[in-house]
């Protein structure tokens, strides 16, 4: 039978949190109720109470603690041990869910202890601040956290809450039992790709090729989550080899575009031994919002309507010589085998000959930021085809192939 964790602050929640646990029960799983409240006495009876959550940061009494340092301190360290307290109970294997449910403190203290557990473990937070207007980053950073709208406050059950609360339970079951009735494959050596709309054909074309010659693979798409995953990934030692087809999010990173990352990008990665190889993919657009809110400076420019929302604008030569030179500058700190391809005919589905975007004089300036920067242990590549041809799609599995020859 699974164990669910239902996660509360008992001493404003107590109603609700009792409601969970007997819809859970009627569901079929067995409830674990953990304690992350810090104010008055609770109102129901926890399995796991709020000091015992407090010991696992080194704290033995929360409302000792309260009144000595404060709230945000307070707050601070139950992060901490709830998130100790959940990843324990997952290692123990005790636990096959989390169910939490809270305003905007309850939610910052409990997805914050979510986000300390593995991609694809159950994790359900039912929350106020789930709202069209809210930025989820915070509370659920590169995880799968599945938020769920309370619409009413979490305040009673009543015909609105009443409902949702019972969506929530049976999402987190429905979870538990999924992840119980799948097998996850083993043993096959893993290979993260990054991948964007326009360069889909490329990443399809060598997702296909890789699958058919026994590895296994992982697209992640470039929206700065994306790479976050495939970084830690690495560091956990989970994949094997990583080829960064589309690194537009570094083009982000050097024209204010959307998607953007910081430059901590890979830093993982790019510090390791594991076999990379890197492509243009997209780099060659700014990714800007809609084309009639641009600035005119902008507007000039060669421009594709990706979305309503998202406007592709072409780069220029010396933007991408500054890509190329950025891209060879972080090659240059790999310790392991290591590559740049470069597709002379093109980086994106746009940019290419007859199409709005093509600039070749432009696409050349990457070519030559990588091969001024570069060192000797990256092998700089070009081939004349596009990103999305056969001839490149085949030149990244060969490239990767020799890198991987011997390994599995």
């Amino acid at each position: 039978m699974a164990v669910i964790a239902v996660i509360a602050t008992l001493d404003t929640k107590g109603a609700e949190a009792a409601f969970l646990k007997q819809t859970i029960e009627k569901m079929g799983c067995s409830v674990l109720l953990i304690d992350s409240g810090m104010g008055a006495a609770p109102t129901i009876t926890p399995d796991l109470a709020r000091d015992a959550v407090f010991a696992e940061a080194g704290v033995s009494d929360c409302r000792a603690y309260l009144a000595e340092q404060g709230k945000a301190a307070t707050q601070d360290k139950m992060r901490e041990g709830l998130q100790k307290t959940l990843r324990r109970l997952h290692d123990e294997g005790r636990i096959q869910g989390i169910l939490s449910v809270g305003g905007a403190q309850g939610t910052a203290i409990s997805t914050a202890a979510m986000q300390g557990l593995p991609i694809g473990f159950p994790k359900v937070m039912v929350s106020t601040v789930a709202c069209g207007s809210a930025q989820f980053d915070d509370y659920v950073g590169n995880r799968d956290i599945a938020m769920i709208p309370s619409i009413a406050d979490i305040c009673g059950l009543n015909s609105i809450t009443i409902p949702v609360f019972a969506s929530g339970c049976g999402a987190v079951v429905g979870m538990a039992q999924a992840q119980a009735s799948v097998q996850v494959p083993k043993g096959k050596p893993v290979v993260a790709l990054t991948m964007a709309g326009v360069t889909t054909p490329c990443v399809m074309g060598v997702k296909q090729q890789l699958d058919a010659e026994g590895y296994e693979t992982i697209v992640c798409h470039t929206n700065v989550i994306g790479s976050e995953v495939v970084d830690e990934l690495a560091q956990e030692g989970k994949i094997q080899a990583v080829l960064d087809i589309t690194t537009h999010e570094w083009g982000g990173f050097l024209f204010d575009g959307l998607m953007k990352c910081g430059p901590e990008r890979f830093s993982h990665i790019y510090n390791s031994e594991i076999p990379l190889i890197s492509l243009p993919g997209c780099i060659d657009v700014m990714l800007k919002g809609p084309y009639k809110d641009l600035p005119a400076a902008l507007q000039s420019r060669a421009h594709y309507a990706h979305t309503p929302f998202h406007t592709h604008l072409r780069t220029t030569e010396a933007e991408m010589y500054a890509a190329g030179k950025l891209i060879a500058e972080k090659h240059n700190l790999c310790r392991g085998k290591n590559a740049i391809i470069i597709p002379q005919g093109g980086y994106s589905m746009q940019n290419r000959v007859g199409h709005v975007l093509y600039g070749a004089q432009a696409n050349a300036g990457f070519e030559k930021g990588v091969r001024n920067t570069a060192a000797e242990t990256v092998e700089c590549i070009t081939t004349p085809a596009h990103i999305n041809d056969p001839a490149c799609i085949d030149l990244i599995v060969q490239v990767l192939n020799r890198y991987m020859k011997g390994t599995f």
